[in-house]
Order: structure tokens, then C-alpha cells, then sequence
């Protein structure tokens, strides 16, 4: 009885979760237009290790990628999401679109996002974005606005637009005050930006961003999202300054009851800002995009096993099984699920991974992490993926080492150092390039 009081428990849980799942998390529009020439850093900054967590960054992120990816059209490849960075990684993100941008001769351009906790410095009133290695009583431990606005502004680009959704008054994003704050909300000071920028921020100097609790979201980051999903991307930063602005000081009075007014910067001298644009072309079509949610009382989802035994620990038969197929027949599963991925029959594609991965196929366990890390996959689950991924790259599968790095990525560095490091010694580029941002 009490483990089936226990079981619908959890069930409520998960369906109130997914009940309260935003819409924008849920409905993406898609464009058929590719953006080639636009380059993205994405810093989500959540799991302080010296301050208060940040509600919902993560999710502001990963979200605000897939509208990047799938609403602009801009190709994976041009997308750098890093969750939890410290100020190095940081640091080296910047570096890196530098020289993204100046290869490109000034056609590119960029779009900077960051979510997390901002902080003043007491006795110069100068801002700061807090790494979440950082330290909110010692400003030197993160990054001053000043300086990020003077490298952007030098960046040789075609335009840069930055969002930042952080407050840099003293506050956390639900209202109290970080560990170096007297409690007294400070204002501070506005740092010039570049002729080729323009600087969206949450809140002004001495307001606090917060979060909106009912959308699982930063309450600025939510109306973005928002915007882009009603115009198809198609939007121009005028018409999302208005509509951010408007939506966002009348939803916080409602909803904080406390005041909250995004603001705009821009030099003097650009007078063509509000006139850019984000996609070319509107989307016209939309995917619908599940999020599996986790019930309270768990750690982490379950693991989805394909072939239950009583001393099974792992998703699918151990690699050493004898296979009741030939390997040729076990390869020409996996091709027929890429076929039903291309086709977006997931259901179809996870029935053939798991009958080849059952036969003894590390490259069909290698699809299943791909498929349960596919956002439109209604089974979608990043720590069953994790384990799919772990076990082919156990297995010497060199793609999966570098994801079983990605998935480790912010969250557990030192493993997923491990990870990129075995796959940068098979040669993966990918995988060595990720060393080297973490050097």
C-alpha cells in the first residue's frame, strides 16, 4: 500500500510538472532559413559553489540554444552553450568569438547570452558577471561589465547583440541578497558599449531580475523567448525592446509584486539599432518538444532498460552477450532506426536501436544516448542518455567518449576531462578542442 501510495505520488508529481511545463519550452518554431554568419556564446550560470543557486539558468539556457539552433537557423557548430563556467571558461569563450569574428573579416556577427548572478563592487558601484567558482565579496573573482563591453566593442563584427539576465544591484534572482551585500539594493555604475553592440539587461541598476516561477523561467529571459516564438524569429530588436519591456514591468508587479524594467544600451552614435534584425525570414512551422520532468522525491530519472534481469544494472545487454544475430544484420537495424530518426518516427527508431543494441551492437547503444538526448524525443532524458553514452564509450566507441564529455560538461569537469581526453587520443577534433577551452 505505501508503495503505491508512494508510486502516485511521484506520477502527480511528474504530470503537475509537465502541466507547468512554459509553452515556449514546449512549441518551437522552426525555420527553413540557415544563418551561416552568426556566432553564439551561451553562459548559464546556476550551481554557484560559494553563493545561492540561481533558479531555472539552466534552463534559460539550454532553451534559449534551441531557439537560436532551430528559430535562426544558426548551425550547431556556431553555438557555444556552456553551463556552470567559471571565469577562465569565460574568458576563453570571448577569446575564442574573437577570432571567430576577425577570420570572418567583419560579415559575421554575434549574439552573447548570459544567465546568472551579476554583483556590484561596493566601493566602485562597477558591475560584474559572478563565474560560479566566484566569490560575490571579492569583484576581482569575476568579470567586470566594463571589461566585456571594451572587448566586444574591439571584436571586428557586424554587429553584437548581448542579453544579460542577471541583476547587478546586490540581489539574488529571488530577491534576498548575496553574501557580500549590506542588504540595501545598490545602484551602479553604466559602462559604455561599442558602436557595434547593444546590451539588453533584465532589470535596471538597482532592481533585482527574477525569476518567473509558474514559466520555469528568468521572467526577462521568458518574454525573449516569447517574442521569438510569436514571430518566428523574423523580429526586429525595437520591436523586442518594446515587447520585453512593456510585458516584463507589468508581469512583475503581478507577479513579485516588486518592480522590474529592462533596459537598453547603446552608444550615441548607433542610430540604426533598433532596426536589426534576428532571422531573415519568419519560421512558419513548429515542433513540439517534450521535457521530461523528474518526480520529487527522485535524484535522477530511472534508468529505461530494454531487457530487464533480476542483476541488471545498465540499460541494455552487457557488450559481451552472444548475440542471437549477425553483426551484418545488427548494422542493418541500426541503419533502418537512422532512417525512422530521419523521419522523426522516434518510437520506431528506439523499438530497432534496442533489438540491435540487445544483438551485441555498440553503435546502437551509441544511437539510443542520441536519441534520449533529442529534445523532440517524447522519451527525452539526459541522465538515461548519459548512461547510453558511458556504455558505448566503455566499449571504445570514440563519437560516444566525446558526448559521454559533453554530457559531464559543467556539471562534473573532471570526468568529462577524462572523457574528451580519451576521445582527443583517437583523434577526435572535437574532443581536443574542448581540452583546450579547459586548459
Amino acid at each position: 500500500m505505501k508503495r503505491t501510495l508512494l508510486y502516485i505520488i511521484g506520477l502527480l508529481m511528474s504530470l503537475w510538472n509537465v502541466c507547468a511545463q512554459s509553452s515556449v519550452d514546449t512549441k518551437i518554431a522552426v525555420n527553413d532559413a540557415k544563418d551561416e554568419n552568426t556566432f553564439v556564446v551561451i553562459i548559464s550560470n546556476e550551481d554557484y559553489k560559494h553563493e545561492e543557486s540561481v533558479p531555472f539558468a539552466k534552463n534559460d539556457g539550454e532553451v534559449f540554444k534551441i531557439y537560436c539552433q532551430k528559430t535562426l537557423g544558426i548551425p550547431e557548430s556556431n553555438i557555444s552553450f556552456v553551463p556552470n563556467a567559471t571565469l577562465n571558461e569565460m574568458s576563453y569563450e570571448l577569446d575564442h568569438l574573437a577570432e571567430v569574428l576577425n577570420a570572418y573579416d567583419g560579415t559575421a556577427r554575434a549574439i552573447i547570452y548570459y544567465t546568472g548572478h551579476g554583483m556590484p563592487d561596493e566601493d566602485s558601484k562597477d558591475a560584474y558577471l559572478l563565474p560560479v567558482d566566484g566569490y560575490s565579496q571579492k569583484p576581482t573573482s569575476g568579470m567586470s561589465t566594463k571589461e566585456l563591453y571594451a572587448r566586444l566593442g574591439s571584436m571586428n563584427s557586424k554587429s553584437i547583440m548581448v542579453f544579460l539576465d542577471a541583476c547587478f544591484s546586490g540581489a539574488r534572482r529571488d530577491g534576498k541578497m548575496l553574501a557580500s551585500s549590506r542588504g540595501v539594493a545598490l545602484k551602479v555604475n553604466s559602462d559604455p558599449v561599442g558602436d557595434n553592440t547593444v546590451v539588453f539587461s533584465a532589470a535596471q541598476s538597482n532592481e533585482t531580475a527574477y525569476p518567473y516561477q509558474s514559466q520555469q523561467h528568468g521572467m526577462f529571459t521568458y518574454y525573449v523567448l516569447d517574442k521569438m516564438q510569436q514571430s518566428g524569429g523574423c523580429t526586429t530588436l525595437g520591436e523586442l525592446s518594446d515587447y520585453v519591456t512593456t510585458n516584463v514591468k507589468r508581469r512583475s508587479v503581478v507577479e513579485n509584486k516588486k518592480s522590474q524594467t529592462p533596459s537598453v544600451m547603446v552608444s550615441s552614435r548607433n542610430n540604426d539599432w533598433r532596426n536589426w534584425q534576428f532571422a531573415s525570414k519568419a519560421a512558419k512551422r513548429f515542433e513540439e518538444r517534450t521535457v521530461a520532468s523528474v518526480p520529487a522525491q527522485q535524484s535522477a530519472p530511472a534508468m529505461a532498460p530494454i531487457q530487464e534481469t533480476p542483476t541488471q544494472s545498465t540499460p541494455v545487454q552487457s557488450a559481451a552477450t552472444t548475440p542471437t544475430l549477425s553483426m551484418d544484420a545488427a548494422s542493418e537495424l541500426v541503419a533502418q532506426g537512422k532512417k525512422e530518426i530521419r523521419a522523426m518516427n522516434y518510437n520506431k527508431a528506439k523499438t530497432t536501436f534496442t533489438d540491435a543494441a540487445n544483438e551485441g551492437s555498440i553503435e546502437a547503444i551509441y544511437q539510443l544516448g542520441l536519441l534520449y538526448n533529442n529534445s523532440n524525443f517524447d522519451g527525452y532524458n539526459r541522465e538515461t542518455a548519459t548512461s547510453y553514452f558511458m556504455q558505448a564509450a566503455e566499449n571504445k566507441h570514440v563519437e560516444a567518449m566525446y558526448q559521454a564529455g559533453m554530457m559531464y560538461l559543467g556539471r562534473d569537469n573532471a570526468t568529462a576531462k577524462i572523457w574528451f581526453r580519451k576521445a582527443a587520443d583517437k583523434g577526435h577534433e572535437r574532443a581536443q578542442s574542448q581540452l583546450h577551452r579547459m586548459r
